[in-house]
């Protein structure tokens, strides 16, 4: 009896998840909470060209307690929203993740200090604030790559830590910390700021991802819900104001604490990230110099040659 009710228990759960996946719904989760950073997902969600591929998509944010990569680890997404380095790692770590999708083509990342920052020698020795969504393994290779050996101080986000004093040396994004700090009043030269393109990390950054598993089962969901995304991005891009109207009402709904002013400063900065230097266009693709960028300064031989563009790009 116990085994028959175990086997009708197993088929339950098998044709519920039938049920969800013919139905075509899919979960998104992006890596932080809502911002002008998703717009794409945002748009293409609220103008229905999701509906329009006959897909049904939930967008679900983080705590700021995890990451996108452990909410889709977990099976509570299908598809999330990372970094090109951190899924990278992750995937010689042996996380099976695979890129469907690039909305970064440039690096954001930028240091911030209370002294003069030359090059990269002057990261040595020193206590670096960074992100704490950043794995460690990042953070280490990150280190061994460039000879350092300082100290990492975690933080969630923000500008406080730098703005007090409590640091002297502070990683922000382009398209958005970086900003934050002349809103809250500083002057370009009350502070000095090293870009990582400066010193060679020219790697692209946000990209979509799923898992290679679901990517082989449900290959004309996943064409569709990159056709949808890349057309949302395109319109956000044509209709600024129209996408800042629709971004405004997801962050009140989600109770955010931001402006447009600060949005509109932010989905210009990420749209501009966006293009492809070389071709002046938006490819929504990670190149294989871009992935060769990646893999150089993050892997060692033996993970370059496990982890081939084709198979990491979909």
């Amino acid at each position: 009896m116990k085994r028959k009710r175990h086997i009708y228990c197993i088929l339950l759960i098998l044709i519920s998840a039938y049920g969800t996946l013919s139905g075509q719904t899919i979960t998104i989760t992006p890596k932080w909470t809502a911002q002008a950073q998703f717009a794409g997902y945002y748009v293409a969600d609220k103008m229905g060209f999701y509906k329009e591929e006959g897909i049904d998509i939930r967008i679900v944010h983080t705590a700021l307690s995890e990451s996108s990569f452990s909410v889709l680890q977990s099976g509570k997404s299908q598809a999330a929203v990372m970094n090109l380095s951190f899924a990278l790692t992750a995937r010689a770590a042996g996380a099976p993740l695979v890129n469907i999708m690039q909305t970064s083509q440039e690096n954001s990342l930028i240091l911030v200090s209370r002294h003069p920052l030359k090059d990269i020698s002057s990261l040595r020795h020193q206590e670096i604030a960074v992100w704490n969504h950043l794995s460690q393994d990042l953070l280490d290779r990150f280190a061994a790559h460039y000879e350092l050996d300082g100290k990492w101080i975690r933080f969630n986000g923000g500008v406080n830590l730098f703005l007090t004093g409590a640091v002297d040396i502070c990683l922000v994004g382009s398209y958005n910390e970086y900003i934050q700090l002349f809103e809250c009043g500083l002057k370009t030269d009350s502070f000095y700021s090293l870009h990582f393109t400066d010193f060679g990390y020219d790697l692209p950054e946000d990209g979509l991802y799923v898992t290679q598993p679901f990517y082989e089962s449900h290959p004309e969901m996943i064409r569709k819900l990159v056709r949808a995304s890349i057309r949302g991005w395109q319109w956000a891009n044509e209709h600024k104001e129209e996408t800042l109207d629709i971004l405004m009402q997801i962050i009140r709904e989600n109770n955010i604490g931001t402006n447009r002013y600060h949005q509109r400063k932010m989905l210009e900065e990420v749209l501009r990230l966006q293009t492809n230097k070389s071709t002046d266009k938006r490819t929504f693709r990670l190149s294989p110099e871009g992935f060769k960028k990646a893999t150089d300064i993050l892997l060692d031989e033996q993970e370059k040659k496990k982890i081939l563009y084709t198979d990491f790009v979909k």
